[in-house]
C-alpha cells in the first residue's frame, strides 16, 4: 500500500507568504465594501452573507499566514510536494542502499534535516 506525505517546498515559504497578505487584504476590502455599501444600501439578508463570506475568508487568511510564519519549513497551505512512502530507504537492500536512497531523499529536499539524521541513525543502528 502506498502512502504519500503531502510536503511544502521551502521555496516556497515567500509566496505563501505574499499570497496569504494578498488574500487577506482582498478579502477585507469586501468586508468594508459590505459593512460600507452593502448592507446599508438595503441589501438585506444578501448584504449580511456578503459580509460574513468575506469575514470568513479573511480569518482563513490569517488562519494560514500564522501558520506559514510559525512553522519550520514554511508549511501554509500552498506549495506542496507528493513524496511517496513506499519508496522510503527502510523498503529493505543494502545498508549502502538505503544510505545512498536516503541521502538522495535529502538532496532533493525530500525530507527535512531532522527526518534525514534520525532515519540515518536508525538505518547504523541496525548494523
Amino acid at each position: 500500500m502506498r502512502r504519500y506525505h503531502i510536503r511544502p517546498t521551502k521555496e516556497m515559504r515567500p509566496f505563501g507568504i505574499a499570497f496569504s497578505i494578498l488574500y487577506i487584504v482582498v478579502a477585507c476590502v469586501f468586508v468594508v465594501i459590505g459593512v460600507t455599501q452593502v448592507i446599508p444600501s438595503g441589501a438585506g439578508l444578501f448584504g449580511v452573507l456578503w459580509t460574513g463570506m468575506a469575514l470568513c475568508f479573511a480569518v482563513f487568511g490569517i488562519y494560514n499566514l500564522v501558520r506559514t510564519l510559525r512553522s519550520k519549513d514554511g508549511s501554509g497551505l500552498y506549495g506542496v510536494e507528493i513524496v511517496d512512502e513506499s519508496a522510503s530507504p527502510s523498503a529493505g537492500g543494502s545498508t549502502e542502499q538505503r544510505l545512498q536512497e536516503l541521502r538522495s531523499l535529502y538532496d532533493r529536499s525530500l525530507i527535512t534535516e531532522e527526518e534525514y539524521e534520525e532515519k540515518r541513525r536508525e538505518i547504523l543502528k541496525e548494523l
